[in-house]
Order: C-alpha cells, then sequence, then structure tokens
C-alpha cells in the first residue's frame, strides 16, 4: 500500500512546475489562530468571513492528542514544507509557522537502506545534536528521529540516519530533491524549533496536504476505538487471559515475539497475579499517514501488581478491520 501511494504522490509531485526548497524563502508565521483560519479561509485578516475560533478544527488524522502534547510537526512532504502546529485544547490545534524543506533526492517512500528516500510515517524526535556535534553539512544542529519505528521494522524497511536538520553554512538554500533521506530547514528556522520543541516530540511525515476538520469530527471512530482500549485493560485488569488475547491480531509482534509466543508469556505472567491494576493516560492518538485504516496510540501507562510495579510509556498499533480494533504491535516507547 505504503508503495502504491507514494508512487501515486510523487508522480503528482514531478508533474508541478514549481517547488519548495529549504531557505528559499522566509517561514510563514500564524501569531494568532485567527491568521491561521483566515488564511486557511483565503480571507483578509480584517474581515469578518472564515472559519474562526468558533469551529475549532484539527488536522483530519490527528483523532486525539494529549494535553501534555503542545507542539506537533507536522511536514507535508509533496508540498514541501513543515508545519508546526500548537494544540489548543478545546479550540482545537492550529499553525504557528510554516517552513520550507528539502527531502530525499529520490522522493518518498523509503524502504530499503541508501535508496534515497523520506520515509513516510509518525516519528519520535530522539535528541537533539548541536552545533559542536556536528558537521558543517548539518548546519547549525540536528533531531534524529526514530526511524525504522515499529511499523517500519515490521514492513521490513530498513535504513538509519533520518535526521531533520539545517542547511550547510556556506549554502543560503538547497534543491527541493537534495538529501539522502533526512529533512532539511534553513538554519534560523532549526535553531528557532531547538528552543521550542523538546526530546520527544512527535513528527508526521505525511506523503499529501494537510486536510482540516471540525474538532470532534471523528468522535464516532475514536469512541470505538476508545471501547476497544477499555475493553483490553479490563480484561488484563480481570486476569482473563483469553478475553485479553482476543484483542491481539493473529499477526501481532512486539518485534521479539509473535502471537503465539505473547500468549504464552502473557497467560505464565497474569496466572502468577493475585491482582492486576492498569492505569491509562495522556493518550495521544494519530492515524498513520500511509495506512488510514491503522492508528499509532501512545500513552502513559502506571501498571501495579502484588509483585510488581511499572509507570512509562507505551505504544501501541491497532488496527481496524471487520471483526473491530486489534493490536498488531505493543511495545514501550522510548
Amino acid at each position: 500500500m505504503l508503495a502504491a501511494l507514494s508512487a501515486a504522490i510523487w508522480m503528482t509531485l514531478l508533474s508541478s512546475s514549481v517547488f519548495a526548497q529549504a531557505g528559499s524563502r522566509p517561514p510563514q508565521f500564524f501569531d494568532t489562530p485567527q491568521m491561521f483560519y483566515h488564511a486557511l479561509n483565503g480571507s483578509a485578516p480584517g474581515s469578518q468571513s472564515g472559519l474562526g475560533q468558533s469551529q475549532p478544527l484539527t488536522p483530519t488524522g490527528v483523532l486525539q492528542l494529549s494535553p501534555e502534547t503542545r507542539y506537533l510537526l507536522w511536514v507535508e512532504l509533496a508540498q514541501g514544507r513543515l508545519n508546526v502546529l500548537e494544540n489548543l485544547g478545546d479550540a482545537g490545534i492550529v499553525i504557528r509557522k510554516r517552513i520550507p524543506v528539502s527531502i530525499g533526492k529520490q522522493g518518498i517512500g523509503k524502504h530499503t537502506e541508501g535508496d534515497g528516500k523520506t520515509p513516510i510515517g509518525i516519528y519520535r524526535i530522539e535528541s537533539f545534536l548541536d552545533d559542536a556535534a556536528l558537521d558543517d553539512f548539518y548546519g547549525v544542529g540536528a533531531f534524529p528521529l526514530n526511524y525504522p519505528n515499529p511499523l517500519d521494522l515490521i514492513e521490513s524497511r530498513t535504513g538509519h540516519g533520518i535526521w531533520l536538520h539545517g542547511l550547510p553554512k556556506q549554502e543560503a538554500q538547497r534543491p527541493f530533491l537534495a538529501s539522502e533521506g533526512c529533512i532539511v530547514i534553513d538554519n534560523q528556522s532549526l535553531a528557532a524549533l531547538a528552543n521550542e520543541i523538546g526530546a520527544g516530540a512527535t513528527l508526521v511525515l505525511s506523503p499529501s496536504e494537510l486536510q482540516w476538520a471540525p474538532l470532534g469530527r471523528s468522535q464516532d471512530r475514536l469512541k470505538t476505538l476508545k471501547r476497544a482500549m477499555s475493553g483490553w485493560r479490563d480484561a488484563w485488569q480481570d486476569r482473563n487471559t483469553p478475553e485479553y488475547l482476543a484483542y491481539y491480531a493473529d499477526d501481532f509482534s512486539d518485534l521479539q515475539r509473535d502471537k503465539q509466543e505473547w500468549a504464552a508469556y502473557k497467560a505464565r505472567v497474569n496466572a502468577d497475579k493475585k491482582y492486576i491494576h492498569v492505569d491509562i493516560s495522556d493518550v495521544s492518538i494519530l492515524e498513520e499517514p500511509a495506512e488510514p485504516g491503522l492508528v499509532n496510540v501512545v500513552f502513559k501507562q502506571s501498571y501495579v501488581s502484588d509483585n510488581f510495579r511499572w509507570k512509562g510509556m507505551k505504544q501501541q498499533l491497532w488496527r481496524q478491520g471487520d471483526d473491530g480494533w486489534k493490536i498488531i504491535f505493543e511495545g514501550d516507547y522510548f
């Protein structure tokens, strides 16, 4: 699916006569939500037209964003722009700025080491490398991404070293298709991000343009997923292992165990408990950009039993099918 989608998007992109590129123009700023709404609607800032704050919006694909997540980075790969999105809670999500980017010299849809393509997916910024730690080629800083992520590994995608980084200091701009697969922006914008966005922030690399919908438009789908997550947690707490395991897809993997091995492991662990209590909070739920039937769920988990305690971040991939929502991956989120 990813290969077919990226190929179609790429043909559309190649037919365009205008390409964005890192450093080709200054970032576009939206200082207030009203400025963003007017820009989205194509109206003048002083006019009364436009969507306005009376109708909070969210990007299609963002089913829920944790209140603790202030910023979300969203790269429209075909349009060549990085959007810095701010989470305003009940007031929706707005764009604060748009930054021109350069991407892989061979386009999008990375699959193998050295293919020169930028990946499509949802990634975590693992750290920040400052100027002193880098060659001049990477500009004033770099954010390494967790490519390959769990879905990449499940899909047998290979490669490493995918970063969001700055321009070589001797260059004012770069061609749109220029990197080995990284996302490149101008150094001033990179330095500003370093002050605004910390390690752990989420970066969405999407093959297509952002689409917007009223906040809550996806409530029906979100409710069915939340019911599945609640049922999964309740079965776990009740130590009802057969019901608990029914929430895992036949092709489930935690990158170490398949469904059969996972079932044996969980049956053994749960049988050793007198009680289990699981608390889930700060949940973010995003659709995978190339696979809308698949959602990426990240949350804080607190696990307490009679002989073990654990707190930390977890990640799951849930797939919606004819038999409801099923988990295809689960693991710690670092």
